[in-house]
């Protein structure tokens, strides 16, 4: 029987989610077919494993999904879930990641990058031309950080954004329509729509994991569940991913546009992953024996 180490925790703001997606894998997981552990990042030793351990890695943010983990286990030559620590990387840089889609021909919210403690010309024509942002860091996961800014008031929004990242980015806001997209093995799932708690006014923190107005639904419209899954594969693969990954996007008008890739995404039961991969016949169990198995 194979041993499957789960590794959780890390010291980012998305412990805790990083904690239950952990619990419900182990609570989940085949064990007919795995003998599960788990193991809290700060006390992950590798060589404490033999050498057939598959670790999967659930570790959001920071440590999990900045190609840490994955360069330690890469090095001890050691199998593990995801995407490699190259792809990790390049995912978990939100500026990197929108201009290699960009050079891939994908459309992604037009946006301004603020490195560290450069003065800003808000003078520039990119703030005249729009009327709403999205003011993010550039290096974090769980919306921590992310403000909805108008009428060009961005200094608090700024602060704010880097309590969590020394880089920040401002973009354009599309107002139409949320999206996001579960790929397995680098085919589409079933789409989903989010209507976010309007309380919130965007899909923040709070609206993914404590609102109960939060609706995530299959959507309809034929012409738009391909369009988002064939964009959602070509973002997979320009980004060199594996196994899985999400992708989110925002929409106006006609416009479909990517904001970006979470390598590890949140995976409880009642997570967009898992649900997505419902809808698309595959049940948790099984969901979970999938991605070990493409190590």
């Amino acid at each position: 029987m194979k041993r499957v180490e789960i590794i959780y925790g890390g010291a980012s703001n998305e412990k805790e989610i990083s904690h239950l997606t952990a619990k419900s894998i182990y609570e989940n997981i085949d064990t007919d077919l795995y003998n599960p552990g788990l193991t809290d990042l700060s006390k992950f030793d590798p060589d404490n494993f033999d050498d057939e351990t598959i670790f999967f890695i659930a570790i959001h943010g920071e440590g999990g999904e900045d190609g840490k983990i994955q360069t330690l286990l890469e090095n001890k030559k050691r199998k593990f879930t995801g995407s490699s620590s190259e792809s990790s990387i390049l995912t978990w840089d939100k500026v990197a990641t929108k201009r290699t889609l960009i050079e891939n021909g994908i459309l992604t919210p037009q946006f301004k990058y603020i490195k560290n403690n450069e003065h800003f010309d808000f003078n520039d024509s990119f703030f005249s031309e729009n009327e709403h942002y999205f003011v993010k860091p550039n290096f974090n996961g769980s919306s921590y950080g992310i403000s909805k800014v108008s009428d060009r008031k961005f200094n608090e929004a700024v602060r704010e954004a880097k309590n969590y990242s020394s880089e920040v980015i401002i973009e354009k806001s599309f107002n139409g329509a949320e999206y996001t997209v579960a790929l397995l093995k680098g085919q589409a799932l079933t789409p989903l729509q989010i209507l976010h708690d309007p309380i919130r006014g965007f899909y923040d923190y709070e609206a993914k994991y404590n609102s109960q107005n939060t609706q995530k639904i299959k959507i309809e419209d034929k012409r738009i569940k391909k369009y988002l899954k064939e964009i959602a594969e070509k973002v997979f693969e320009c980004l060199n991913c594996k196994t899985w990954a999400r992708v989110d996007f925002v929409s106006e008008n006609e416009k479909l546009a990517v904001i970006e890739i979470n390598s590890v995404p949140g995976f409880t039961a009642k997570s967009l992953f898992p649900l997505a991969a419902k809808y698309s016949g595959i049940e948790y169990k099984e969901l979970i024996s999938l991605i070990i198995e493409d190590c």
